[in-house]
């Protein structure tokens, strides 16, 4: 998949238009046309494609890793605060072992997922338990 396919699969992912895309990113709208049907695109759109739509550039240059541009130990911390306000609600000691056991869970979804629902979360919350 090239990077034009990368921009395509994230606008239309958002729902914007091409005009808006292109606007956004300060390119012109032929220029964006051209890149979502294979052309490369220059760093700069790259860069502000990026930085706009909170994608990482990694990503829009070689399709490896997630679309989103939040760094890993950014999920683990928002997974272990996660963990720790459920495992702590009660206002019980919480064991390592427990936190490690939820955080670790909730980290994995969060990478395949990228957010994860209050629905969701019960039910993880439930199988650590």
């Amino acid at each position: 998949m090239s990077i034009g396919a990368r921009f395509l699969e994230i606008r239309k992912a958002k729902g914007l238009k091409q005009t808006d895309v292109a606007e956004a990113i300060g390119i012109s709208h032929g220029a964006l046309v051209n890149y979502e049907k294979g052309r490369e695109p220059p760093a700069s759109a790259i860069l502000a494609f990026s930085q706009v739509y909170g994608v990482s550039a990694n990503w829009l240059l070689t399709g490896e890793g997630r679309p989103d541009a939040e760094s890993l130990d950014s999920i683990y911390a928002r997974s272990i605060a996660t963990a720790w306000a459920f495992l702590s609600r009660g206002g019980d000691d919480v064991e390592q072992d427990a936190l490690i056991k939820l955080g670790g869970a909730l980290f994995q979804y969060l990478l395949e997922h990228g957010e994860i629902s209050p629905a969701m979360s019960e039910k993880i919350f439930a199988l650590s338990a």
